[in-house]
Order: C-alpha cells, then structure tokens, then sequence
C-alpha cells in the first residue's frame, strides 16, 4: 500500500507547487511538512493537529481536504502505524514508574498515621466546644455580609464586564509595555500554535489545557492553530471573541 506521505507528495508535485510555497501560504513550518511526506509522524504533533496540517496542505492545493483525511484514517487503521496515537505521543502522555512510591507499602502506613491524627485532632476539638461553649462556639461561624449585586463593588460601583470575564480566563492583565503590543493565548483543551510577530522568526507551541503563552510585538502578529476552538487570546488587554470550532484550522492576523 502507498504510503499516505507518498500520496500527499504526488498530489503536491501533480500541481507543481514546493514545499516552502505550501508552507509560506499556510504558515506551517516547511520542517512539518517534509516529515508528513516522509511519514515521519514520531517527530509531528499528536493526531488532531497532524489532520489540521493535512487539511490546510491539500486546500492550498485546491483539492477536497476530506478525501485526504479519509485516506489518513485508512492508512492508520491498516495498521501502517501501529504506535502512533495522540494518547501515546510522550507530549501528552507519561507511564507511572513500576517503583512509584504511592504504590509500596509506606505510603499506606503514612496515610494511614495521618488519619489517626486528623480523627484525634476532630474529637479534641469537639470537647473542647463542649466545655468552653463561649468563645469556641462562635469559632468558625461565617462572617454575614451584605452581598452586592452581581457586576457591582461594595461601594455600589459598577465592573465592566467584559473585563470580568477576561479576567476569568485569563487572571490579571499582563502590565502595557511602552511601544509593543502583547498577545495573550490561553488553552483550553490540546493546543497547536504558531505565532509570527512582526512577520520575524515564528515561534511552534504544543499547548495542553490551562497553559498560557504571551508574545509581545512592535505591530502585528500571524497566528495559526488547528484547534479554533481550543484557545482563547487576549490582545492589548481585550479578550477576542470565540475563534471558531474544535479542532477547526485557523489562520488570522492581528490586528
């Protein structure tokens, strides 16, 4: 059976384009490209991002991305690449050491010791209530406290809200720098990235959920990821909206 690397090369070659014009038009590294032709998938990002690839190469060809990723799907099922899966590829994924400590003896003794001494501490605790009802009885009370309406301070102020929910995403604002502009891009789920800043040298980034990654530019930055759906941005301090579906391939510049 042909090679899907094989196949992706004749349709590349039929049409007469190089690598570096693929990789110039879709912004994925000319390095990526060579090793999906050359089915060197140890050295490429795990399989969701590998199908983003394949689709932003055989669109740049004009051709139906579908038909390409049906054909990757069915040279992976014939067992062409036993070991490749995104469950499998060491970024995501690491085996437990056979020697890990939660698993001897020890640590059930510890957790066990420790047990003791919490159910200790509990019933010191309860008896002393009982015998000193004064002070120790209002230990621990909550604190009452006038709630404010949502979207309000305490002193009846109102919080734009677009800034709250940039901070729920992101956590405080990174501080302006005088004369750059900054890009903020948080995961929400398995992440590829690649940003360019200034059209200068592009920086690759396999992101798992919760990372954040910042960049700083003089005026503009190319941004590409085959998980839309996957991130958020932050950009000079305003949260861009929603930048598309899972797993959906995107290429934008800002601003």
């Amino acid at each position: 059976m042909e090679s899907f690397g094989a196949y992706l090369k004749s349709l590349r070659e039929e049409k007469g384009k190089s690598l570096e014009e693929i990789a110039a038009s879709t912004k994925i590294a000319a390095s990526n490209l060579d090793f999906l032709e050359k089915d060197r998938y140890d050295l490429l990002p795990p399989r969701v991002f590998v199908k983003g690839f394949i689709r932003s190469y055989v669109q740049e060809l004009g051709l139906n991305p579908e038909e390409s990723v049906r054909r990757f799907e069915d040279f992976t099922k014939d067992g062409e690449m036993p070991d490749y899966s995104q469950e499998e590829h060491p970024v995501f994924s690491q085996k437990p050491s056979p020697t890990s400590f939660i698993s001897s003896t020890w640590f059930t003794v510890i957790l066990t010791a420790l047990g003791v001494v919490s159910l200790g501490i509990l019933i010191l605790t309860g008896v002393t209530r009982l015998i000193l009802p004064g002070e120790s009885a209002n230990e621990g009370r909550p604190k009452v406290t006038t709630a404010q309406p949502r979207g309000f301070t305490e002193d009846g102020a109102r919080i734009e809200s677009d800034r709250n929910s940039d901070d729920a995403v992101f956590g405080a604002s990174v501080p302006a720098q005088r004369g750059k502009k900054i890009l903020e891009i948080k995961a929400v789920a398995n992440a590829w990235i690649r940003v360019e800043p200034d059209n200068g040298p592009a920086e690759e980034v396999v992101m798992a959920p919760g990372d954040i990654q910042i960049f700083t530019a003089k005026q503009n930055f190319s941004v590409q990821t085959s998980n839309a759906g996957g991130i958020k941005m932050r950009f000079d301090g305003r949260e861009l909206p929603a930048l598309g579906k899972t797993h959906q391939a995107l290429s934008l510049t800002l601003p």
